[in-house]
């Protein structure tokens, strides 16, 4: 048997079948210098298409309430087109892109009714970030959510018809940058019982990657001696899964004494469009009183384990927009290069470790803040992008055929379809209800 390259391809058809949309992946990857392109293949009705043209848009929702609330024709979202594009026949002044290995498969099975498109998203496009509300909540994703649209009229701007659309849900992901690292040694100012914080400030980037660490002093000013505190990590980036190591180091040089010590991840969330969208949520936490108290002339040398979670918090939550509905993975990180450079529609997250020793009403508190990224592995199939797969021999793809994964041709594409039923069920639910509107209206 000839050796054929192996691809996953995603499928989805409009509700009345005339157009149908093939993409290789649906991660768009964005960095400082660069963004994914969107390559894939439009398979189009003759007779549905007739003269007219097919045009296709990347289509940016930002949703900032919840559906149920939506009264008297008010909605909670805004829609932004981030790409609009003549998919066929290309426009006489597009550039010429060569085809994929994946397209040219795709349009050597298809036949002739199957057009090759290119489209590119802007890179003010802000990463896909879903809030979850800390009440119960089952209507559409809150937050920023992309989807490929793709339709054939006279003119572009002409109104989208929902059953002759046909509408694919992506995902735009941000490169991990490095965290901005805490200043080295930072001195906390003289107190005598306050609850004052003494917080590390945060540095610039390291360019090597260190691991984050800091250090932090307390004088009292009727003890002689200081409390010192040194916190590092293991590592200054973690993907989703990694268990995030704190190490402490505790110095106890005066007559006070450290009643308990608190290790703790804290999100922070930014939603830019509201000047009180500023949030934080602890996604995992240790309260340790083994070691306590700590008395004068004492100290500590130990490493705490951390695995970030979701959890039940009394704001609202930042997870990673996915494509399955059970999905509930924390956010990976989104960061913004400046201030000036902020997106009304973007949702920044952060992560950073906090560890507070708590020494009572007299004592008062220290504490310090280690930042980190959090993002993808890159060899998670979520994020892979559409790049050739091993090759698998017949009797895998029958199992994956089995499996709902369909097959093009026996060893030549793969096809993953994309709740392919499950989606247009959903539109025609929202059609029917669009059209017993407007019946109730007339």
């Amino acid at each position: 048997m000839k050796s054929e390259e192996v691809f996953r391809v995603f499928k989805k058809s409009s509700p009345n079948n005339k157009l149908t949309l093939y993409l290789g992946s649906r991660d768009v990857v964005i960095s400082t210098t660069s963004i994914d392109r969107i390559q894939g293949v439009i398979l189009a009705d003759p007779e549905f298409l007739a003269d007219r043209k097919i045009f296709g848009q990347v289509t940016l929702t930002f949703r900032y309430g919840r559906e149920d609330e939506e009264v008297m024709g008010l909605k909670f979202c805004n829609e932004a087109i981030m790409c609009l594009a003549q998919l066929h026949p290309p426009h006489e002044r597009a550039p010429h892109e060569p085809n994929t290995p994946l397209q040219d498969a795709l349009l050597k099975r298809l036949g002739p009714n199957a057009h090759p498109f290119t489209m590119d998203v802007t890179h003010l496009a802000p990463p896909s970030v879903q809030l979850v509300p800390a009440k119960e909540y089952n209507g559409a994703p809150i937050g920023t959510s992309y989807d490929v649209r793709a339709y054939a009229a006279d003119r572009a701007d002409e109104k989208l018809h929902r059953r002759s659309t046909v509408r694919m849900g992506i995902r735009v992901v941000q490169l991990a940058r490095a965290p901005p690292l805490p200043l080295a040694v930072h001195r906390a100012a003289a107190t005598d019982g306050g609850g004052d914080e003494a917080e590390a400030a945060a540095g610039v980037a390291n360019a090597n990657l260190k691991p984050p660490h800091a250090f932090v002093e307390k004088p009292f000013l009727l003890s002689d001696g200081r409390l010192q505190l040194h916190a590092s990590l293991d590592k200054a980036i973690y993907c989703h899964g990694d268990t995030v190591i704190v190490n402490v180091n505790l110095t106890n040089t005066t007559n006070k004494t450290v009643r308990r010590i608190k290790v703790f991840v804290v999100q922070h969330v930014d939603v830019c469009m509201f000047s009180n969208g500023k949030f934080k949520n602890v996604v995992a936490l240790i309260n340790s009183k083994d070691e306590c108290p700590l008395g004068p002339g004492s100290s500590l040398n130990k490493s705490y384990s951390l695995n970030p979670a979701k959890g039940a918090t009394k704001n609202w939550i930042a997870l990673e927009d996915s494509y399955s509905k059970n999905n509930a993975s924390l956010a990976s990180t989104v960061t913004c290069n400046s201030p000036d450079e902020r997106n009304v529609f973007a949702i920044y997250v952060s992560y950073y470790v906090k560890v507070k020793l708590m020494m009572g009403a007299m004592g008062g508190e220290l504490s310090l803040k280690l930042p980190f990224t959090l993002m993808h592995s890159p060899s998670d199939p979520d994020t892979c992008q559409s790049t050739p797969l091993p090759r698998v021999s017949m009797p895998v793809a029958a199992t994956r055929a089995a499996n709902g994964e369909h097959t093009l041709d026996d060893a030549d594409v793969i096809l993953k379809c994309d709740d392919e039923e499950e989606d247009q069920e959903e539109e025609a639910k929202e059609e029917e209800e669009t059209d017993n509107r407007s019946k109730d209206n007339t």
